[in-house]
């Protein structure tokens, strides 16, 4: 974790960080049932399953990650 990415996150207060956690996780539901439906219909089409990168998972556990520390 970089310098300013460590500022960013001692700044916020226990609500806002508690805020931001919940946010994130309810972000993360959705995108994570969106992916498989995706999955679910390009199975059905029998074309390729999209990449979870789309949908951006790794991106919202990276910032939930962040906020943990």
């Amino acid at each position: 974790m970089s310098a300013k990415e460590s500022i960013f996150t001692h700044a916020l207060s226990v609500t806002d960080r508690a805020l931001l956690t919940e946010a994130l996780s309810s972000l993360l539901r959705e995108r994570s049932n969106a992916f498989k439906i995706a999955a679910g219909v390009a199975i059905s089409k029998g074309r390729k399953i999209p990449d979870v990168a789309e949908f951006g998972l790794s991106d919202i556990l990276r910032l939930s990650r962040q906020l943990l520390m």
